[in-house]
């Protein structure tokens, strides 16, 4: 099933792109528009170039050239798929989405379970805000005791704010069920959302909880820590059609600017760890809910952050887990690292600075590296046999090194713990990713540059005056000298980009640029779009100005042509085309 596009253009109508932006960057009215500081991590200025337009439901930032819808917006800056941001929006204007694809009962299930996971939300929203008002301000033994207990640990009273901590009532006391059934939640409900026991109680009962976001800052459910002996020591949420322990991470949505600014993430193991970073200035660290990091981690992370550390105990198992995760970081193209401290993060800042600890970060190790290290480890100073068998391992880790200088110190290590010959890794290694791409539809001949900047007059001009250009893009240019109307296709521009605008435009060839600004098939070109867009609003031109850029385009390809074939005849038919579609220019611009 997917969302049906009447929802969507609802959704578009809908959504006041005003209030949607106000959620990353301030704004100022100036007339008709707003404007700010550009929201996007890449763009950082000191004068506001980011502007929003609430009468056409579109934004622009004239400094780095992004722009699109609301739609666009949340996706951009919130790193979500176009469905969940779409969902997302959704939701905050309570617009009951459609669905396509489906029959009627598979398009009512779908509602059904999405009324559900809308429930569950709240049922666990409620939850949070309850334990967190009851460990603030209970003044029953049990409060008191986890109050001290943070303050033992040195969670600062703000961060027990900003991350709305909580705690809930000990066993036998009423708890939030009961609050859920004055607020009319139902059991079913509160089963579904993992807040009740084996036994039908409050299952974090006595337990100081950490609430658990998803990506679009949504509470999916808990860690909770015992304040006495009690085991385990943390109890996670169940899994349920909303908590998959193994794709979630603790932290969000609270780090997800600060790793996007850095473009790096911190992942450790404990949920104070987090906290203890976070109130130390380091920003952007998140931790697994008792698992070791896992591939779909990587995948959250890699929205936000292109260089990842591993941060974790010495006594941790896990080293296959390690290995996953490094071919994980591979495919992505992440720059994966392992850090190793003595002892959790959060003991480590009680009596070191952040700044020591900034410089410790600095000193992790890439994940390959490290893979070779301790396959190393294992069989220093083994028997032969023992050594014999890791060899095969060790280089195909090494092979996978691209940095001359690491690839070196590997086959160092490698060499001495193995007791091989240097040349046993030294095969040939896999090319870089992207090193075979396909050649660019870009001339390398000199001629680029003039054939580009026709390319692009064309668009802006199109964008400029789609009234006029509407007709043109259906019937093409009838002009004096030519046998027949000049049709230009995507094949004439000298760029991809281009090509794929004006391929868009001719499908469109009624639509206006704020239309296509807000177009679901224009997302991947939303950039180019709205940077020619800024140019086209300073023009406005006439037919003859319009008809002059075609032919300029048309001659500047074919001139390409002409100096691309090997065929003489070919040569002398283009020089005749040329020369005809240059008279008919002189005509055009004569007569203008």
């Amino acid at each position: 099933m997917r969302i049906s596009q009447r929802s969507i253009e609802t959704v578009r109508d809908t959504v006041d792109i005003v209030e949607v932006a106000a959620e990353f960057t301030a704004l100022r009215r100036q007339g008709a528009r707003y404007t700010g500081l550009c929201p996007y991590p890449d763009h950082s200025e000191k004068t506001p170039s980011f502007s929003v337009s609430p009468d056409k439901g579109f934004y622009y930032c004239f400094g780095c050239g992004k722009g699109g819808d609301a739609i666009k917006l949340i996706t951009d800056l919130k790193s979500l798929p176009f469905v969940e941001a779409v969902t997302y929006l959704a939701e905050k204007s309570g617009i009951e989405l459609e669905f396509e694809g489906a029959s009627g009962a598979e398009a009512q299930a779908a509602r059904e379970r999405n009324q559900r996971r809308r429930a569950i939300h709240r049922a666990l929203a409620a939850a949070t805000a309850y334990y967190h008002k009851y460990l603030l301000e209970s003044v029953t033994p049990e409060a008191q005791r986890a109050r001290a207990y943070l303050k033992e640990r040195e969670i600062a009273h703000s961060t027990i704010e900003e991350f709305r901590l909580g705690l809930a009532p000990p066993r036998g006391s009423a708890g939030f069920i009961r609050v859920a059934q004055k607020l009319g939640i139902e059991r079913t409900i509160l089963e579904a959302a993992g807040l009740l026991s084996s036994r039908g109680g409050d299952r974090f009962s006595g337990r100081i909880t950490f609430p658990i976001s998803d990506r679009r800052g949504r509470i999916v459910g808990f860690g909770a820590r015992v304040l006495g002996n009690e085991q385990p020591k943390y109890l996670n949420s169940p899994e349920t059609e909303i908590f998959n322990k193994r794709d979630l991470l603790y932290g969000f949505p609270q780090v997800t600017d600060a790793m996007r600014r850095k473009r790096a993430a911190l992942v450790v193991e404990g949920y104070t760890d987090v906290l203890m970073l976070y109130q130390s200035g380091i920003k952007n660290a998140v931790a697994t809910l008792g698992t070791a990091t896992t591939p779909g981690h990587l995948r959250t992370l890699s929205s936000y952050a292109d260089q990842v550390c591993l941060l974790f105990d010495p006594d941790t198992a896990g080293e296959k887990a390690i290995e996953r995760a490094a071919a994980t970081a591979a495919e992505l193209k992440q720059d994966l690292r392992v850090l190793r401290l003595n002892e959790d993060p959060a003991d480590w800042l009680l009596h070191h600075t952040p700044e020591e600890f900034e410089q410790m970060l600095n000193e992790a190790v890439p994940i390959l590296e490290y893979s070779i290290r301790r396959a190393v480890e294992h069989v220093r100073g083994a028997g032969a046999m023992e050594r014999s068998r890791a060899v095969s391992d060790v280089q195909r880790l090494v092979c996978q090194i691209e940095d001359p200088v690491l690839h070196n110190e590997a086959v160092r290590l490698a060499t001495e713990a193995l007791g091989v010959n240097p040349s046993v890794f030294e095969q040939v290694r896999q090319p870089s990713r992207g090193a075979a791409s396909s050649p660019s539809r870009m001339p390398e001949d000199g001629f680029s540059s003039p054939w580009s900047h026709a390319g692009r007059q064309v668009l802006a001009l199109t964008l400029a005056r789609p009234d006029l250009n509407a007709k043109l893009l259906r019937e093409g240019v009838a002009v004096r000298w030519l046998p027949g109307a000049l049709v230009l296709e995507a094949d004439d521009f000298a760029e991809e980009e281009q090509a794929s605008l004006f391929a868009l435009l001719k499908r469109h060839p009624d639509r206006g640029p704020e239309d296509l600004l807000v177009d679901e098939d224009t997302r991947p070109l939303l950039a180019g779009i709205g940077s020619l867009y800024a140019e086209a609003e300073k023009l406005y031109p006439s037919p003859a100005v319009i008809k002059a850029a075609w032919l300029r385009l048309r001659i500047l390809r074919r001139e390409h042509d002409k100096r691309q074939t090997p065929d003489y005849d070919e040569k002398i038919r283009i020089h005749s085309e040329v020369q005809l579609l240059r008279e008919a220019l002189r005509t055009i611009t004569e007569e203008s």
